[in-house]
């Protein structure tokens, strides 16, 4: 009998652990406006269009790839990629601003600004480098009037914020806690019920 309430617990904390550790992963998959990560493949939603969105640190990174947040300071080379035909038929503006939450004054808080202009070949580079962190915006806009747009924030040199291993450790110390509460009162109980 002892065993295999010893079984049972620690199957009841793995399955916890297992779930809390699942909630803590996926607390990273934050939302960043018109990009998504659809088929292995960042995508910038531009209206009814898309474009394949790639980041690039050369001089940092190599040849590794990011989609939403810079990791570092430093030279950037940013690709998009036309994904439907339409979109190398009409302009598109890029224009990366500094994240002040207000941007009414738009020249006052734009880093960098490519000006409205069709890309026959579908590929947009954009190429900056950022010398200080924070927090930024792109705004990609489409169309002759301008009509399309995709506005999506980002940072740059800013680390991730881990409260990952800090839930996961409050997590199993919770269940610690319950389970050794629980198996308290069970154990009063049935020395209760010998007696």
């Amino acid at each position: 009998m002892h065993n295999r309430t010893g079984c049972s617990w620690r199957r009841s904390t793995l399955i916890t652990c297992s779930a809390v550790l699942g909630l803590t992963l996926s607390q990273g998959a934050g939302a960043h406006g018109g990009l998504s990560v659809d088929d292995d493949m960042c995508k910038l939603r531009l209206g009814p269009f898309n474009m394949h969105f790639t980041g690039y640190q050369p001089e940092i990174n190599g040849n590794r790839e990011f989609c939403e947040d810079i990791p570092k300071v430093g030279n950037t080379i940013v690709v998009m990629d036309a994904i439907e035909p339409e979109l190398r038929e009409i302009p598109i503006e890029v224009r990366i601003i500094r994240d002040t939450g207000d941007e009414s004054q738009l020249d006052a808080v734009t880093v960098v600004h490519l000006p409205p202009k069709i890309y026959v070949s579908g590929s947009v580079p954009l190429e900056y480098s950022f010398t200080t962190p924070g927090k930024f915006v792109g705004l990609v806009t489409a169309g002759a009037q301008g009509q399309y747009v995709s506005r999506f924030p980002f940072s740059v040199g800013i680390p991730p914020k881990r409260y990952g291993f800090y839930l996961l450790l409050l997590g199993v110390v919770v269940l610690g806690l319950g389970m050794y509460r629980y198996s308290g009162m069970k154990r009063q109980r049935q020395m209760a019920g010998q007696t």
